[in-house]
């Protein structure tokens, strides 16, 4: 018999602020000292690739358990545009 399993995002728990995803967001990368803010143009960012898009995905889908697809990622053009998605 195979047993589905299901896994609620991160945000059924706890509800997760911007301020708390900056972090997660941070967390992604191996050494960040730039100030984030939920008005952060990721992309615009010296340090984002797309290494640091794959490790974003994984590293959000680990933390919060949310699947976050690299279309989500093409599309968002700030880091409030990603919490967006991925709290909803």
């Amino acid at each position: 018999m195979k047993r589905e399993v299901f896994v609620l995002p991160f945000s059924y728990f706890y509800n997760m602020d911007i301020d708390d995803f900056i972090v997660v967001f941070k967390e992604s990368f191996d050494d960040l000292d730039a100030e984030i803010l939920a008005t952060t143009k990721f992309k615009e960012m010296g340090e984002w690739t797309s290494m640091q898009a794959l490790l974003l995905i994984a590293h959000i889908d680990d933390t919060l358990g949310v699947v976050l697809e690299a279309e989500h990622v093409r599309n968002a053009q700030t880091v409030q545009d990603l919490f967006k998605i991925v709290s909803t």
